[in-house]
């Protein structure tokens, strides 16, 4: 005597995974619909095209005013980023950004922050810090 009566559940089939045996169940066939007035059709509505965004000139960038002041801002900047990339360049090719490192980091932060407790409290003499 079957457990599922339902016609669109097919039985499971036994297969093997690897060593395993295990029990697959297929996936139901779906039923054809019974009329074609059952489903609906709906126009497909293409979405409104648009205009691209208004685009304004950026306050930032003063490179192109010609200014002096904008001259040595963009220079500091490329500098900052080219001094950003080269440490990260260095950190690699000595190989400082391996975990086996991470001990003199966490002793190094340890000491700074140390180092900034005991500057606060001088500067903060009437105040007791407790540690």
């Amino acid at each position: 005597m079957p457990i599922n009566r339902d016609p669109s559940t097919p039985p499971p089939v036994i297969g093997k995974i690897g060593p395993y045996t295990v029990f697959m169940t297929p996936p139901a066939t779906p039923k054809p619909p019974e009329s074609p007035s059952a489903v609906s059709q709906k126009p497909v509505m293409a979405p409104p095209v648009l205009p691209p965004p208004q685009q304004f000139k950026s306050v930032a960038s003063s490179e192109q005013d010609g200014s002096v002041l904008g001259f040595f801002k963009n220079a500091v900047t490329k500098v900052q980023n080219a001094h950003s990339s080269v440490d990260d360049h260095l950190v690699r090719w000595f190989g400082l950004n391996q975990s086996k490192y991470q001990w003199a980091l966490d002793e190094y932060y340890e000491s700074k922050e140390s180092d900034m407790k005991t500057v606060k409290a001088k500067e903060m003499p009437g105040k007791v810090q407790s540690v």
